[in-house]
């Protein structure tokens, strides 16, 4: 079941959020593990055995550090954590990346007889993230159930956001479920549904024709590039914007995903902006336990190759996507070392821009099922290879969707809708809430009509 299905938007979401309103206190939570649970099993059933299978083994795994610690067994304590955190990653290199090493190889595809596990990058990380918050003592081992909830919370489950341990554990502290929430909830769940039916479905008509084409002019491949852009930035923030407004709804308030990344100035600031959470996860549990850049500049650099080779990992088991890693590690090591002295001296648009440009250009590598069909990509966009003659008809058709996404991807709207707010305009609530309506029945006529694409960031 994913979001943008009609069975989620017009049964399962309304008679869980309802449900959850009208039980008693005490069973919220334990009514939320089993909607989560329903969630989880709609899709594949055999989801649930891997993660009751993985639920149990970290739960006691930590249950037995915690144990060794509060004994003086510092050792046996650290020996526990890499342990756990081993077989954690070995499950899911297993899954994920088992098929990869053997193409290297040369060798056949292997059948695990179960499916890949719902959500195994975002599960696998809040297990990380819940290993190393207990052996760090920032929290203590929860209650079963708190746990449960926190592995299984299917907001955030397929794609995320990547909710570290304690953050939730914070939340789980401060549920709220205010009428002034469950409004706000609703509205960021039906933006991000317009970002991914309205925007990224459209958008992606356009990649796809392009992407898919024996030949193509530079003007397409520029033009296909531009669309993925777009379209990988709606689809992805979109869904984060629906798990943000369903936690909400739930009285959970997870953290901001998304912050305009196509505004940034440097390639640094791109990843301030773009996929917060996980950005945030590799500071906290790569980044800083490496050091940081609290040990000089070659160190610094090491730890940025690092991280940058595990993200490119992460995303996928393909060379493409270790390059598209190491390809944001060589900016932003430049940037650490010599390139923003030079680029502060230019005007910030410009930065905008060329940041802009090296990002679309590293989202090539991205959307690639090889190197070499990334590298005949880009020698299209300069020129090389092209052929066929449609760019002049795609420009035409999808100038106006483009210049659209351009402009939604900018802070501008969001700037003055808050300015409205502020100056609290009598008409601007029951205006607001008719154009809310308007864009979900849109969304829902999309549902109807267009064929289920699911989310980009569930394949990871």
């Amino acid at each position: 079941m994913a979001f943008n299905q009609l069975i989620f938007v017009c049964l399962f979401l309304p008679i869980s959020a309802l449900l959850y309103r009208v039980i008693p206190q005490k069973a919220k939570k334990g009514y939320l593990i089993f909607a989560s649970l329903v969630f989880i099993a709609w899709g594949n059933i055999s989801d649930l055995i891997y993660l009751f299978a993985v639920i149990l083994f970290n739960f006691f795994t930590a249950k037995q550090m915690q144990r060794f610690k509060n004994d003086g067994q510092a050792k046996a304590a650290r020996f526990v954590l890499i342990s756990g955190l081993a077989a954690d990653i070995a499950f899911l290199a297993y899954f994920k990346y088992f098929n990869f090493f053997r193409s290297i190889f040369g060798l056949s595809k292997a059948s695990f007889g179960l499916a890949v596990p719902i959500g195994i990058s975002f599960v696998t990380f809040s297990l990380i993230s819940f290993l190393c918050d207990v052996y760090r003592e920032k929290e203590d081992v929860p209650r079963f159930f708190d746990f449960v909830l926190y592995i299984t919370f299917f907001p955030k489950i397929t794609s995320g956001p990547i909710v570290s341990y304690n953050e939730f554990m914070r939340m789980l502290e401060n549920v709220s479920i205010t009428r002034q929430n469950v409004n706000l909830g609703i509205e960021q769940f039906i933006t991000g549904l317009a970002k991914k039916m309205l925007l990224a479905g459209n958008l992606s008509i356009l990649f796809t024709a392009i992407s898919t084409a024996g030949q193509r002019t530079a003007l397409e491949a520029w033009l296909g590039a531009l669309g993925y852009t777009f379209m990988l930035y709606f689809d992805f923030s979109g869904y984060s914007d629906m798990a943000i407004g369903l936690g909400k709804l739930f009285g959970y308030t997870m953290p901001q995903n998304f912050d305009h990344p196509y505004t940034a100035v440097n390639i640094g600031d791109f990843w301030r902006k773009w996929h917060i959470s996980l950005g945030a996860f590799f500071k906290n549990y790569v980044y800083i336990p490496l050091g940081g850049n609290r040990k000089g500049d070659k160190r610094t650099v090491f730890n940025l190759f690092v991280v940058f080779l595990l993200t490119g990992i992460w995303h996928g088991a393909n060379f493409t996507f270790i390059v598209w890693g190491l390809y944001h590690f060589v900016f932003n090591a430049a940037e650490r070392l010599f390139l923003d002295k030079v680029m502060n001296k230019v005007p910030k648009i410009v930065r905008r821009c060329l940041t802009f440009f090296v990002v679309m250009i590293g989202w090539v590598f991205f959307f690639s099922d090889s190197l070499k069909d990334a590298f005949v990509y880009l020698g299209n966009m300069f020129g090389i290879g092209t052929g066929g003659s449609a760019g002049g008809y795609y420009l035409f058709s999808f100038i106006i969707l483009l210049l659209i996404a351009a402009f939604l991807s900018l802070p501008v709207l969001r700037n003055v809708i808050n300015n409205i707010k502020r100056q609290k305009y009598t008409h601007y609530f029951p205006v607001h809430a008719i154009i809310m309506v308007v864009i979900f029945l849109l969304c829902v006529a999309c549902m109807v009509s267009d064929t289920y694409t699911s989310f980009l960031y569930a394949a990871f």
